[in-house]
């Protein structure tokens, strides 16, 4: 009976720290998961946008996104220097939100290949990074 008891007992506390340790790693990736989200959210303003015809908003989801760019790398990276692959898609990102201050705002037919190669390089990492 007292083997059953310590057996149960030390399979709960397996499962109560096996718990801890997974909430500890869930947390340690919430800000680039939050970037990631923002970001997500204001490219996803752009293309409906772009689906009604109705651009009016571009240049504030623009401003948005490059805000956010300049996160990126500190949110996954922290301090440390990201790796070469990471910088070229991050570079490629950052060209093509560049390409949204160039264009009109309320124009739809320019703003449309910019939003499409920001998808691009967003898809681009992702499939990388995933």
């Amino acid at each position: 009976m007292r083997s059953i008891f310590l057996f149960g007992l030390g399979l709960a506390m397996g499962c109560a720290f096996t718990a801890i340790a997974l909430n500890a790693l869930a947390q340690r990736s919430a800000y680039p998961r939050g970037v990631m989200q923002v970001m997500q959210h204001h490219y996803t303003g752009l293309r409906a946008g772009l689906r009604a015809g109705n651009c009016s908003g571009a240049a504030h989801e623009a401003e948005a996104l490059r805000l956010l760019i300049e996160e990126v790398g500190p949110s996954v990276y922290g301090s440390a220097n990201p790796e070469p692959p990471f910088r070229e898609y991050n570079q490629r990102l950052h060209a093509a939100v560049d390409g949204l201050a160039g264009a009109p705002a309320s124009d739809c037919a320019a703003l449309a290949p910019i939003v499409e190669r920001i998808g691009n390089a967003c898809d681009a990492c992702h499939r990388q990074y995933r």
